[in-house]
């Protein structure tokens, strides 16, 4: 009878353990299925993390140039320049330029700028980025504190900084100032737009 009994005790205990292992393997799972769950990162996240980066590497490049261009004993204005962007040396480099623009039906944007104006300086680097953006418009940056320069300032009348000229054909289709303020900025990239847009005028 001991024997039948011990027998039946360890019949009864194998259902238990038995019982055990579906709740286990169950709880196995729910763990590997939160863990898949938590590397499945937001899109607005991933997104988020990749205009972060692309700011970053922005930066150091900005950072880059500049250490650079303070090696080399170059002002701010100078340095790398896209290839449709040149920094005048005088009025007859300007009317040179333009000119030939004009003859081959190309806009012309014309930066008035001072070396000693922060909002110049700080609206630098995007108008680097629409001329790479607008190959087909050729930007000219005209120091107002170079005394050769001085002159081409009185004649146009320009008595603040930044200050812009659009041109087409030997006209000027539209005058203003602009600085990295949200509206003027969109205002200043809007008209470099429409001037790269704009049909060659007849008989200009």
């Amino acid at each position: 009878m001991h024997i039948m009994a011990t027998s039946s005790v360890g019949v009864a205990a194998k259902p238990t353990l038995w019982a055990k292992a579906p709740r286990q393997a169950t709880r196995r799972r729910v763990r590997v299925f939160a863990s898949s769950v938590s590397f499945c990162p937001h899109p607005d996240a991933v997104r988020r993390r990749q205009e972060a980066e692309a700011l970053r590497q922005q930066r150091h490049r900005e950072q880059s140039e500049a250490a650079m261009i303070q090696a080399m004993g170059l002002k701010w204005w100078e340095g790398t320049l896209p290839a449709n962007m040149i920094a005048v040396a005088t009025p007859r480099e300007l009317e040179t330029l333009t000119r030939q623009a004009f003859a081959t039906g190309r806009a012309v944007l014309i930066n008035y700028f001072q070396e000693d104006c922060y909002a110049c300086r700080t609206l630098h680097k995007k108008l680097k980025q629409m001329a790479l953006d607008n190959p087909e418009v050729l930007f000219l940056k005209v120091n107002g504190s170079n005394e050769a320069l001085r002159p081409v300032f009185e004649e146009e009348g320009i008595t603040k900084v930044p200050f812009f000229h659009c041109m087409r054909d030997g006209r000027v289709l539209s005058r203003f100032s602009a600085s990295l303020n949200t509206e003027k900025l969109a205002h200043l990239r809007k008209e470099v737009v429409a001037i790269a847009r704009a049909p060659q005028l007849v008989n200009a």
